[in-house]
């Protein structure tokens, strides 16, 4: 009982073992991807290839081993793509040899191709950001105007607004800085136009940071002095980015991406070199600072 039992084990497998191997040789050797290619990118290598016109192909793997940490890994697409990305990677982890194969639908492997590529530093990343309590009376400018104090920018009310001096030509740039009250080593920030239609509000700013500011040194907020006559390099800062083509409109919001910061920083100059309406002033009702914790894998 016993043999008639593992005779019919041995029956049935082979059976099965011959229809498996009946199905993958039922098709072809697929077809081979033409013009392989490696893009290095933060924290990635993008592979790019050309997928054959007919049919025989069904998914594209990429196997690759990082030395640094001992780990191998295989990723596939499907043939509808022409397109994988290897992420999670470390500049630091430098070249990596990758095998990149075409497969057909019985799982049969196609040529070899072998490139190898190293990814650019990774990006950081970011915790939750945390909104700081701003002091009005540590927010100065070079064109202050009375009527309009820049401490309203923080005073968290969108119907009172800052407004740079108008009565009398300041030339620009205009300058807003605002002292963090602790060193932020990344960040973003929220504005809120002016609720008056007719008021010019910022369009192109420029964003500088610095460790310290006097303002006996450079703006007091009560003094007028034209942008075009100081060099703010002086004063220890860091151009951080630009933003363009900033929203014109009553009450428009603004919200910027997390920036992450060339050092951790307490003052940031916003720089404004043109407004909405083309005006050399601008207005401004509320500006909301968030500090960021930021982790740099490498």
């Amino acid at each position: 009982m016993k043999k008639k039992l593992t005779a019919v084990c041995l029956i049935g497998g082979a059976v099965i073992l011959c229809s498996c191997n009946d199905d993958k040789s039922s098709y072809p050797i697929p077809s081979d991807i033409e013009n392989l290619k490696a893009t290095s990118a933060p924290g990635q290598i993008i592979l790019n290839w050309t997928n054959p016109t007919d049919e025989n192909l069904y998914y594209v793997q990429a196997e690759y081993t990082i030395e640094a940490t001992g780990k191998s890994y295989k990723k596939q697409v499907c043939q509808y793509t022409n397109e994988l990305i290897i992420d999670n990677l470390l500049q630091k982890y430098g070249d990596i040899n990758i095998t990149v194969q075409p497969f057909n639908k019985g799982y049969t492997a196609g040529v070899i191709h072998q490139i190898t590529a190293r990814s650019e530093k990774a990006n950081p990343t970011f915790g939750t950001p945390v909104k700081l309590k701003l002091d009005g009376k540590k927010i100065w400018t070079n064109a202050p105007f009375a009527a309009h104090p820049a401490k309203d920018v923080a005073d968290g009310s969108t119907a009172t607004f800052f407004h740079t001096q108008w009565q009398q030509k300041v030339e620009m740039p205009h300058y807003l800085i605002v002292d963090l009250g602790e060193e932020a080593s990344a960040l973003k920030f929220r504005f809120t136009n002016s609720p008056r239609a007719a008021d010019s509000s910022w369009k192109t700013v420029n964003l500088y940071t610095s460790d310290s500011y006097d303002p006996v040194l450079w703006f007091d907020g009560v003094k007028l002095i034209h942008g075009n006559s100081v060099d703010i390099a002086k004063g220890g800062t860091h151009k951080e980015t630009t933003f363009t083509d900033l929203p014109a409109g009553a009450g428009k919001v603004y919200n910027s991406d997390i920036i992450p910061l060339s050092k951790p920083s307490r003052f940031l100059w916003f720089e404004t070199t043109e407004t909405t309406s083309g005006t050399a002033f601008f207005t401004l009702a509320e500006l909301e600072i968030y500090a960021c914790s930021m982790i740099i894998p490498e």
